[in-house]
């Protein structure tokens, strides 16, 4: 009768624990390292989204749409001329501006900020001849993974501004 295990069988054991290891690893990286980078790449993607909704109920009661700094160096800026004001959409260091201008007053009437880090947006109104008839909106997220940079969860939208519609009619 034995007292002891031999160091074969003790080898073996460590073997087996160390296969059973390196599997868990793996499940173990994505617990902790890709389920929370995922968690924050799906709620900007959820703030972006936020914000094009915005951008759709602006354009969809529009009187006029316009663009500026698209050649300059300042942040690419949507204009949405609305029946009771001026809106606003400006996108720079990873931050969606709204601001809202009341009558011809000039009176801000409320900012809105959307904050996206790792989010990019970009708008491109469509016209015909000096009116902006519908804008173009494409984000997405840029996630930073091994050194590469992957765009995910990009979409593109197409609105068309509503006051337009109305008078074709």
């Amino acid at each position: 009768m034995r007292k002891g295990y031999l160091l074969v069988e003790i080898l073996v054991v460590l073997a087996v624990i160390a296969m059973v290891g390196g599997i868990f690893d793996r499940f173990w990286g994505t617990f902790a390292f890709d389920l929370p980078r995922d968690s924050r790449l799906i709620q900007e993607n959820i703030t972006l989204c936020n914000a094009v909704s915005h951008i759709q109920t602006d354009v969809a009661s529009a009187k006029t749409l316009s663009q500026v700094g698209v050649d300059s160096n300042e942040p690419n800026t949507l204009l949405v001329e609305l029946p009771n004001g001026m809106v606003s959409y400006k996108f720079s260091n990873g931050r969606i501006l709204r601001s809202f201008t009341r009558g011809t007053t000039g009176i801000t009437a409320g900012d809105m900020v959307w904050l996206v880090p790792h989010g990019w947006i970009e708008w491109q109104v469509w016209s015909k001849g000096t009116a902006g008839y519908a804008v173009e909106v494409k984000t997405c997220i840029e996630d930073k993974n091994f050194g590469q940079i992957r765009k995910k969860m990009a979409n593109s939208n197409l609105f068309f501004a509503g006051a337009l519609w109305g008078a074709a009619e």
